[in-house]
Formats: C-alpha cells, structure tokens, sequence
C-alpha cells in the first residue's frame, strides 16, 4: 500500500533496541490493552469506546500506512505504538506505551528512529505532534527532539499544545539520555 507521494507499505525500521513494524494480528490483546488501559490512555482522550474496541478486535491488523508496533527484537513482544501520519493536513507523528515501558527511553528512541526514516523517505518538510500540556513528559520529550510549540488548542475537553519541527534539521543522537532525573515520573494506576 502506499499513500500519496511516499513510500511503499509495510515498512520496518530497526532501533537499537527496537524493531518498528506494521501491527499483525498477533499484537491485537496488547494493541486493545494499550487502547484500554487507564494509565496509558490518561493523556490520550481516555480509553476508546466499546465500538471502537470491537472494530479493533474484528478488523485486520496492519493495513494502514504509518501505523507502526514498537517490538523488542529478542522475542517480537508489542511495549506500543507510534503513528506518522498525515493528520489534520500534516505529517503527525503520535506514539503510546503500555505502562510498564515507560521511563525507559523507548519513546525517544522510536522517534527519533522514525522521523530519521520520513526525513530520508518521505517528501514532508516538517511534522507536527500534540500533547496534553498535563503531559510533563510528552512535552518534555517533543522539546528535546527539536519540536517548538506552534500553538495552545482545546481537544478532548483539556488544553493541547501542538508543536512542530523541521525534518530537515538534524535529530538527536540515539546515545544522548532523553529522559533525565529531572523528568516527572511515569503515572501509576489510581
């Protein structure tokens, strides 16, 4: 499959501990676990509703260009998700993991794994992404990969930030610590 102006479809990146791949349906239990659970959903519009999760159960997995699983490479365990697609007439990069990945890096080292693939293959000059501001963590992160706040909206009921940055400024290293100490840490369920 491929979508306008871009590359073919199914794509696979490999991170350096990471191998980014199209969903299939052995990832469908942790693809509606990260699409249902509370704490991963908390920053995310809130759990999907029950149509949306009987879709997901029902439909093929993999069929969309730019939706992506995080696996770890040993064992092709799903930990989560990240999208670039073109969203709200833009490139849009979004990603999710389930709770006990978080604080370990992994989103920043898809990330910057994925925008370095849509800067060598895809036409797009910039890429946008949107965080709740109560996202400490998003943000904190988005800001370290070079995005800027474009401007404040209201989504979801709450304040968003959407930010951007140029695919053709360079990333950062996948060696240079994303996360610090300093970093709020991740949720706990309540």
């Amino acid at each position: 499959m491929t979508t306008a102006s871009t590359t073919e479809w199914p794509v696979r990146i490999r991170s350096p501990r990471l191998v980014i791949r199209p969903p299939g349906d052995a990832d469908r239990e942790a693809m509606i676990r990260l699409m249902t659970d509370p704490v991963t959903r908390e920053y995310l519009g809130g759990a999907v509703d029950y149509a949306s999760r009987q879709a997901l159960e029902l439909s093929p997995m993999g069929m969309t260009w730019g939706r992506w699983v995080l696996a770890l490479p040993a064992d092709d365990t799903m930990i989560g998700s990240i999208t670039l697609d073109h969203d709200r007439g833009e490139l849009q990069l979004s990603y999710a993991l389930l709770p006990e990945w978080t604080g370990k890096g992994y989103a920043a080292e898809s990330c910057i794994a994925l925008l370095d693939w849509a800067r060598r293959s895809l036409p797009d000059d910039h890429v946008i992404a949107v965080s709740q501001t109560r996202n400490k963590r998003s943000v904190a992160l988005l800001r370290r990969l070079g995005f800027t706040v474009r401007k404040g909206l209201e989504e979801f009921g709450t304040q968003q930030l959407l930010l951007e940055r140029s695919l053709r400024e360079p990333l950062p290293a996948q060696e240079q610590p994303l996360q610090t100490e300093a970093d709020p840490p991740p949720p706990t369920r309540r």
